[in-house]
């Protein structure tokens, strides 16, 4: 069977994690204008029930700070330097700059709540897709945002990947790099209307095999590289 090539859409991974502190907005900004179709975020909550956009569970290696995000106010949180000067943004300072086409990684089940009231006076645009290894957030993004698309991230692509995206009523994967991601597998996912959104995009042999195996999206670090990455051997 024929395959078009065609360009997929592109998210920033944490913004232009490569060149900038990740997941901050001058992160994000860079990101968009080197680019990226869209931004990947993380979401978790503070202590005093903010959302924030920040991947790991404790702040030690991205800040200049030590303890759980979940310990922190977010007045305490926001006096950390996350480099180069950056804060660790809200979840709505993020939005402001990110524009409508986003990722948001569930990290912090209680997140998924807090998100789902902030929706009830400023809705998410239409094209966020809510994602997350854990089955339960997507579970409870269904739950308390049926509205919103969601994805299941997921280092074991197969068969398995697709009964569960089906169970989650996902309408996107997120598989890791590995030998079962297929073009079958792809046309599989695409024939039960999952789409797929393939990481990690570190270079353009990684790109190109996303391209021929025909995934709708790529996951980068690099979204300043993709036109290059793409462009024909002559025309490089």
């Amino acid at each position: 069977m024929n395959h078009p090539v065609r360009r997929p859409v592109v998210y920033a991974h944490r913004g232009a994690r490569a060149d900038e502190p990740e997941n901050t907005l001058r992160s994000f900004r860079r990101a968009l204008a080197l680019g990226a179709d869209g931004i990947e975020l993380d979401i978790r909550l503070t202590s005093d029930g903010r959302l924030v956009v920040v991947h790991d569970k404790a702040v030690d290696r991205t800040t200049d700070g030590t303890g759980l995000v979940a310990d922190f106010t977010l007045a305490d949180l926001q006096a950390l330097d996350a480099g180069d000067g950056e804060r660790i943004p809200t979840f709505d300072e993020a939005m402001e700059v990110c524009g409508d086409v986003v990722q948001i990684e569930i990290k912090a089940l209680e997140a998924v709540q807090a998100l789902a009231e902030r929706e009830r006076h400023t809705p998410l645009p239409g094209s966020v897709v809510l994602t997350s290894f854990s089955r339960a957030a997507v579970e409870e993004a269904a739950r308390w945002l049926p509205h919103v698309p969601r994805g299941l991230i997921t280092h074991h692509p197969g068969d398995e990947m697709i009964k569960e995206a089906l169970e989650l009523k996902a309408t996107w994967v997120c598989p890791e790099l590995k030998p079962e991601l297929t073009r079958e597998l792809v046309d599989r996912c695409h024939e039960t209307g999952i789409q797929v959104d393939a990481w990690p995009t570190a270079d353009r042999a990684q790109l190109l095999r996303w391209v021929e195996i025909g995934a709708d999206a790529v996951t980068t670090d690099h979204p300043g590289r993709i036109a290059e990455w793409l462009a024909a051997p002559g025309d490089r």
